[in-house]
């Protein structure tokens, strides 16, 4: 007879390993790059920045890698998500880009950057994010993760550290995702 006290010890390191399999990460989906033109898509956000009044933005490489790398995250995870690769400027500080303000938008699904484009244009915290007027630099990115077909879009928008104070006041907003603004510590 198996004495119920000896039993609930193996029974726990049986359910245990169940779970660990389970719990286990699922491999990376394959993903391919989107080819589109980077500079008719400034274009783009630039003329919707002139039509409310804002100046152009300026295409900046560190920016667009880290796009890049955030729209990869997000395919080979098959998961539209802000900290998919770790938060934002931790994101852009790894692409050595001195921000004082940053903010991002994404989005997953839309066959092109015109169609993305007009979905940002139309959800208030993304719209907020395209006509920050402290930002001056953007970068942009799209891959795809291949079984499904989904295109994963980034927009990484910033401005410098240098034309900025280094050390912002607290409470001051330092970074916007999604239309939500993050204060400083």
């Amino acid at each position: 007879m198996i004495r119920p006290t000896r039993a609930l010890p193996a029974l726990g390191l049986l359910l245990l390993s169940a779970c660990t399999s389970v719990l286990a990460p699922e491999p990376p989906h394959p993903t391919d790059n989107v080819g589109f033109d980077q500079e008719s898509a400034l274009r783009a956000v630039n003329a919707f920045r002139a039509e409310n009044g804002l100046a152009p933005l300026k295409s900046e490489a560190r920016l667009v890698a880290a796009a890049e790398a955030q729209s990869t995250a997000m395919a080979r995870r098959d998961r539209m998500d802000h900290y998919v690769d770790g938060p934002l400027p931790e994101r852009i500080k790894r692409f050595g880009y001195p921000f004082a303000t940053a903010a991002e938008n994404i989005a997953r699904g839309q066959p092109n950057f015109a169609s993305a484009m007009t979905g940002w244009e139309h959800s208030p915290g993304h719209r907020r994010n395209l006509l920050d007027p402290k930002i001056t630099e953007a970068g942009f990115a799209a891959v795809r993760e291949k079984t499904s077909g989904r295109i994963y879009w980034t927009q990484i928008f910033g401005r410098p550290r240098a034309d900025q104070p280094t050390r912002p006041e607290m409470g001051r907003t330092v970074m916007t995702l999604g239309g939500y603004h993050i204060p400083s510590r």
